[in-house]
């Protein structure tokens, strides 16, 4: 599948160098909408995923991008041009539609690596390979309960997290742009447990929880279901 990914990020960077002027698209960025993805975005402002990619290296996929924040529309020259960042964004892809295909069956990435373990070595050995992993202890992300009304509290519970670091919480729903909570610590053990209340969504019966601290922590929970 990651190899899959790689072949298809290459088609992907040879988007249009021109983008529609529409608004929200023009000086060459994008403010992030609610319920935004890539493919939203590229399809929007007339560029590719692959050259959002390129241009907004924090961003691994469309569960990274915050509503409210500003995105680059095309790459640099020197992005362009810089194979190690190209062969990290095809890796991403590969996440990301990852993604995708646990959202289509009310599942997370990690449930769905965890069942497959022999795609999850395979996509590890990838990513430590092309410099996405240190080869330390995955960080992992919990939520409970799995499911209740909009209003109600859930507990989110990480490990595996750098010590003492500042991360965003954030819902949305899966595999979209995610609107920012608040913020919370790490402990000195890299750990965090929480309590968030689940907001009101006019149009999602499933919802997921971020967890994002620059490049290091990139977390996502299993998705939440939202019961009258």
């Amino acid at each position: 599948m990651a190899t899959l990914a790689l072949f298809a990020g290459a088609g992907f960077l040879a988007g249009s160098q021109g983008f529609a002027q529409e608004a929200g698209c023009q000086n060459g960025t994008v403010q992030v909408q609610p319920d935004d993805t890539l493919s939203r975005i590229a399809s929007r402002c007339d560029v590719s995923e692959g050259a959002l990619l390129a241009a907004n290296p924090s961003i691994d996929g469309s569960a990274d991008l915050q509503v409210g924040t500003t995105m680059r529309l095309q790459p640099t020259t020197s992005q362009s041009q810089d194979l190690g960042r190209r062969l990290n964004h095809f890796a991403r892809e590969a996440n990301d539609a990852l993604g995708r295909v646990a959202g289509q069956v009310g599942s997370s990435a990690q449930d769905l690596l965890d069942k497959n373990p022999d795609l999850k070595a395979r996509l590890e050995r990838l990513g430590q390979r092309i410099g996405l992993s240190d080869g330390n202890s995955t960080p992992s992300l919990t939520l409970t309960p799995d499911k209740g009304p909009a209003g109600s509290t859930v507990t989110l519970a990480a490990t595996g997290l750098p010590k003492d670091q500042l991360v965003k919480i954030g819902v949305g729903a899966p595999n979209s742009a995610f609107q920012l909570l608040q913020d919370a610590r790490s402990s000195n053990e890299g750990t965090l447990s929480v309590n968030v209340k689940v907001p009101e969504r006019s149009n999602d019966t499933r919802v997921v929880f971020t967890l994002r601290g620059g490049d290091a922590v990139k977390l996502t929970s299993k998705p939440f279901r939202i019961v009258p």
